[in-house]
């Protein structure tokens, strides 16, 4: 989340190091050309002025820009297949997006004049057509084939924009101005890339890889055989930096319902519901590589859905194979960041009769707000070497992990790089690097990067170069709660620059209003070498750990730290608090097909407090404040399967980006009464299941499901505790509207529903549809029960008293709904939370409103 909001940081500070001015015309015409039908933008679109020698095209995109010093003031817009267009021009500058009409064709004797408002469905030569191409979609998939394998090089791409695409006024768009110390940005920026547009790259990412297919049984594995990445993301770890990138840039795959973009699903133009999503329209017939194909236009009868528009050129004979595609995204579409994205693919056919990608170009436009920096995306992927024969080494499908990089991979020679270029198309070099070490000779860019560095990071590097110790986390530093009062921490750890295998962290805080010092202790050995941070996929390590802290019973903190500053304010004061004396020794290891298993020894000791006290039933029904600590040495085992799990990867955090598949954990947890000191008796098992589940095109839901059980008799430290949040940040796992501690149990069940709606109503609904917000609904609970055998109320002998305010469950379970709007401004999430029972519990709340920052696509 964070990182994509310090992206927009470096965007505006780019931008103020890259500017250059437009020359001066007496006369300029630029904007989209567009069929008038489908929406889709025009490329290679001839645009004259009358009676003069001036001309130019359209650019991939469909953006013109005509500039002269000539007289004339009539344009003229012309292309096969459309109507020609004769627009008139007056000085200075002319916005003009030009909508080309559809010519009449006659397709298999049926003539189609393509009109919207008489659009239908029933008995419509278009739709009958892309019912059969449905019918046999998967009639050309190699991935049918044995065996299937190919070569691959693909170039990323992020730039400045000079232009924005939106309709501004030509004094107010960004220019790239160049003066004194950033001089030299003139010599890497690129006018070929988006004709019509200057761009300066400032990230670029290369890749060489041999791609390997066997179907039965099904295994896939990518060779990386050249790889460099250079530019401003380099402080971003490149492990969480690669998957959002492959989240912007992945391929695509219109044979199926869904299309995977920006961790939303589009629908296919092929999908199986797209003759009820799209309108689909003949267009021509025209040769693409010497073959009669038929143009299909397409295009959502929303506009503001999660659909494309665009053309299908697809052969006159009866395989209905696709020779290429090309769609963008609609305009209006509720999708954060990207003015548009325009999507090339092309296929040619093998001699099995089986398609065969040979390139695919996605481009796109960044843009966080109105009048804000523009930038500019785009990745070529071009495939060759196709086989469909057995490799001749099998054991490359032996290798556990499904993506391997050569250990020569990130030594290839310039000389060896534009070869590869050569072969993918004369695809031109963008000396990123080179320009990136000048920034970086600038103070005030080189402290700006530093800055953004530890923001994103949440760790101060201790040397400007190969900082072999950072400290951190920064938001820790300061905090405060009911126990300690003001409470100051400082920690750090070591960093691969040190070792890549033996790894030190810790902290140490201090609490002004208890006077106790505190401090953590963390020392692992992992098996596997790490490139940046100890925690890297995959894990496999040895890890001993000691930590003397509070403990704040009922409140779990899942995803991020319990003294993060930005928690400090809560709607209540919390003294559910108690001292915690805990060490640690864990064997842990996970494997590339998400399967993680652990083994850990953990010793704890706890100590009561004022507001937390231990008071122990006599065997004659009273209690007795007992001046003892709670102590147990457990053995914990734990699984956790997450098939096909990406995620974006931090120093301290890994956060999944996709839960399309399940992601399961068990835990058991058990003890042995007199084992090293040990209280009592104790066994504990939960089971936890996360899932995702998309309802393309109307939103998605994520599911949580727990449930638990404590075997044994124990005292209420070591039972079941719901996990409530008190802050007024909305947290995924927790209970908005419950105190802490306010129900124990020893067996419960637990759910977590959201439906994200992704704007479904809101973009059907005039004027609110502009601010693009998104509807949210969540509804969660827990549903817990005791056994006498851990009811304190029944006077259990050994069992200790319940704190103040914990209630028993009755039957029936504890709820909470939440109503909201996400995407305001797009970064903030707002809920209203209803407590739907138990609302008659002393000092709880009704009902309120809950903030989260969400920043996504």
């Amino acid at each position: 989340m964070w990182q994509r909001i310090f992206l927009c940081v470096l965007f505006s500070l780019i931008t103020v190091l890259c500017n250059t001015v437009y020359g001066q015309y007496t006369l300029q015409a630029e904007g989209f050309i567009r069929d008038s039908v489908t929406l889709v933008t025009l490329p290679n679109v001839t645009v004259t002025l009358r009676g003069a020698s001036i001309g130019t095209a359209s650019t991939e995109n469909g953006y013109y820009i005509l500039r002269t010093t000539s007289d004339s003031m009539m344009m003229t817009v012309s292309c096969i297949g459309y109507e020609t267009q004769n627009i008139p021009l007056k000085k200075g500058l002319n916005q003009i997006d030009v909508y080309l009409k559809p010519a009449v064709f006659t397709l298999d004797e049926v003539t189609v004049r393509p009109r919207r408002e008489r659009y239908t469905r029933r008995d419509n030569p278009a739709v009958s057509f892309i019912e059969r191409m449905i019918a046999r979609r998967g009639s050309h998939n190699p991935h049918e084939c044995d065996f299937y394998s190919y070569n691959m090089y693909e170039q990323r791409t992020v730039a400045l924009l000079e232009n924005p695409y939106d309709k501004v006024e030509h004094k107010n768009k960004q220019q790239f101005r160049s003066t004194g110390k950033t001089g030299f940005i003139q010599d890497y920026i690129d006018s070929t890339s988006l004709e019509g547009h200057k761009i300066l790259p400032f990230y670029n990412e290369e890749v060489t890889s041999d791609y390997y297919y066997m179907k039965t049984p099904r295994t896939e594995r990518r060779i990386i055989t050249g790889y460099r990445r250079a530019g401003l993301f380099e402080f971003i770890p490149e492990e969480g930096l690669k998957h959002m990138i492959d989240e912007a840039f992945q391929d695509i795959d219109i044979f199926q319902d869904n299309i995977s973009l920006f961790l939303n699903r589009f629908v296919s133009p092929l999908s199986a519901i797209g003759p009820l999503y799209y309108k689909y329209y003949l267009l021509d017939t025209i040769p693409v590589d010497n073959e009669i194909c038929v143009d299909v236009g397409f295009v959502p009868f929303n506009t503001e859905s999660f659909g494309f528009v665009g053309h299908l050129f697809v052969t006159l004979d009866s395989t209905y194979f696709v020779k290429k595609i090309s769609m963008i995204t609609p305009r209006d579409v509720n999708l954060n960041l990207i003015g548009e994205m325009t999507f090339t693919q092309e296929f040619a056919r093998a001699g099995n009769g089986v398609g065969k990608l040979l390139r695919n170009d996605i481009s796109m436009i960044f843009q966080f707000y109105p009048n804000m920096p523009s930038a500019y995306g785009r990745r070529i992927a071009v495939y060759h070497d196709h086989s469909f024969e057995k490799p001749p080494d099998m054991t490359v499908f032996e290798e556990k992990n499904p993506l391997i990089e050569l250990e020569s991979a990130r030594r290839l020679s310039e000389e060896e790089w534009n070869g590869e270029r050569m072969k993918a198309g004369d695809i031109q070099n963008t000396n990123v690097d080179k320009m990136m070490n000048q920034f970086r000779e600038i103070p005030f860019y080189y402290w700006s990067e530093k800055v953004v560095d530890a923001l994103s990071n949440g760790y101060v590097q201790t040397s400007t170069t190969n900082s072999k110790f950072e400290l951190g986390p920064i938001n820790t530093f300061v905090s405060g709660n009911a126990l300690e009062g003001l409470r100051m921490r400082v920690g750090g750890g070591t960093t691969t620059k040190l070792s890549q295998q033996l790894f030190l962290d810790g902290y140490m805080a201090y609490g002004f209003k208890d006077n106790k010092l505190k401090g953590n202790a963390i020392l692992e050995y992992s098996f596997n070498k790490k490139k940046n941070f100890h925690n890297e996929y995959p894990l496999h390590y040895l890890r001993a750990e000691y930590k003397y802290d509070i403990n704040q019973l009922g409140q779990q903190n899942i995803y991020m730290n319990a003294d993060n500053m930005f928690l400090t304010l809560k709607r209540r004061e919390n003294n559910l608090l108690t001292y915690l004396q805990q060490a640690e020794f864990s064997y842990y290891r996970e494997n590339f097909k998400g399967l993680g298993y652990s083994i850990k020894f953990r010793h704890l000791t706890e100590w009561a407090t004022p507001d937390v006290p231990f008071r122990l039933i006599q065997a004659d029904g009273m209690d007795m404040a007992v001046d003892h600590h709670l102590t147990s040495a457990q053995l914990v085992f734990f699984f956790r399967w997450a098939p096909n799990e990406k995620m974006f990867q931090t120093r301290s955090y890994r956060y999944a980006i996709t839960i399309d598949a399940p992601i399961i954990t068990l835990t058991h947890t058990t003890a042995r009464k007199g084992v090293l000191g040990t209280d009592h008796t104790y066994n504990r098992t939960e089971l936890g299941i996360r899932k995702r589940f998309w309802l393309s095109p109307f939103g998605y839901i994520d599911m949580y499901g727990h449930a638990g059980q404590v075997w044994n008799k124990a005292p209420y430290p070591l039972l079941l505790i719901p996990n409530a949040n008190l802050s007024y940040l909305l947290e995924s796992e927790t209970f908005s509207l419950m105190n802490p501690m306010e129900f124990i149990n020893d067996r419960y069940v637990s759910w977590e529903t959201v439906y994200h709606l992704n704007g479904w109503v809101f973009n059907h609904t005039p004027l609110i549809k502009k601010l693009q917000l998104r509807e949210v609904v969540s509804f969660r609970g827990w549903y817990g029960d005791l056994s006498n055998r851990n009811n304190p109320f029944l006077n259990r002998v050994g069992l200790y008293r319940f704190p103040e305010n914990t209630y028993l469950m009755e039957d029936k379970p504890y709820m909470e709904m939440g109503v909201g709007v996400e995407n305001i401004f797009k970064l903030l999430r707002l809920d209203y939370v209803w407590r739907l029972s138990y609302r008659d519990h002393f000092d709880t709340p009704k009902n309120g409103i809950r903030l989260k920052i969400v920043f996504g696509f």
